[in-house]
């Protein structure tokens, strides 16, 4: 009776929510970097608590036809409805990797740079920087994950390990654990209709990437720095899974050793400690030509977050997602 999608933490809306927390407690006081990353994973902490809290008790519908092909539910004359052998819940973090370049942003631009203050920069988060476009321009040129960029990957590491022990000695009603994970569901796109602009440079309403993958928009040297990045982070913890998403254009099984290439990449990434990739080999004008004619297309298949479906069934919103990982 394992949940592995009861709920999700949005790390984007965490962030957020301690920047403003900051400039109003600590308004016209000198702050440190570190205390940014205190008062964000302090957030997360928080919300990861008010999930257990949340789920202290969960009813599930009885399960009769589920239960009689289920070990020992008619022996013990137990519904498979109320806990079975594993009874755990899992939790996904929404937009790892744009908090992650979003706290790399504020590090730059605020830190080191100095080019804002925090209290300016929170301000501009609510106006899509408006005004300020050297600002926009900075906060898109940070440091992002997926480039094998240590200023990104080592706080994706420290995000990563304080989110794998968030629900440490925590357990439900059935005598499952919490089980964090990267992945997303669909709150890559729920979470982000909760938040204004990023700093990294997202804008609001703009999606965030789905599960464990680079922030759309994000030029990437290429694929193989996407796998050292999102492996740096020691995975052993965020069990609850969250795949590496990544998009290889179709052109590259055109070639005599394309198949071969892939394979070679997806060992690179097991070999490095990653536990799930999943691959869309799409082509974006085919993409577009799908949305605009989906009678041309009724049986192209792409994977969206933890499954893959019809395009031309997803709705717009998802289909955009798509559309947008791709566009780089």
């Amino acid at each position: 009776m394992d949940i592995n999608n009861i709920d999700a933490v949005s790390f984007v809306g965490a962030l957020d929510r301690a920047l403003r927390v900051l400039t109003q407690r600590r308004r016209g006081a000198e702050l440190l970097f570190d205390d940014v990353k205190r008062e964000f994973f302090g957030e997360v902490q928080r919300r990861a608590d008010a999930l257990v809290e949340k789920y202290a008790h969960v009813e599930i519908l009885p399960g009769p036809f589920v239960s009689v092909i289920s070990t020992d539910c008619i022996k013990k004359a137990r519904d498979i409805s109320k806990g079975a052998k594993y009874n755990n819940f899992g939790i996904h973090g929404t937009g790892i990797a744009v908090a992650v370049d979003s706290l790399a942003s504020v590090r730059e631009l605020v830190f080191e740079k100095r080019l804002v203050t925090l209290e300016e920069l929170v301000k501009l988060l609510d106006t899509d920087f408006a005004g300020r476009p050297d600002v926009l321009a900075a906060a898109k040129a940070a440091p992002k994950m997926g480039n094998a960029d240590a200023r990104a990957d080592d706080l994706a590491k420290e995000l990563v390990a304080f989110w794998g022990h968030a629900f440490d000695g925590k357990r439900n009603d059935r005598g499952g654990i919490f089980r964090p994970g990267t992945g997303s569901a669909m709150y890559y796109i729920w979470h982000a209709r909760d938040v204004p602009a990023s700093a990294d440079g997202r804008l609001k309403g703009e999606p965030l990437s789905a599960n464990y993958a680079p922030s759309l928009d994000v030029p990437v040297k290429g694929p193989v720095s996407v796998v050292r990045s999102f492996t740096e982070p020691d995975l052993g913890p965020v069990c609850n899974g969250g795949p590496l998403t990544i998009e290889i254009h179709d052109s590259a099984f055109a070639m005599p050793d394309g198949v071969g290439k892939v394979a070679n990449l997806v060992k690179f990434f097991i070999e490095r400690g990653g536990h799930q990739m999943q691959i869309n080999t799409i082509n974006r004008d085919t993409l577009l030509d799908a949305q605009a004619h989906p009678e041309r297309h009724r049986h192209l298949i792409v994977r969206v977050w933890g499954w893959s479906g019809y395009f031309i069934e997803l709705d717009k919103c998802f289909q955009d997602q798509i559309i947008k990982r791709v566009e780089l």
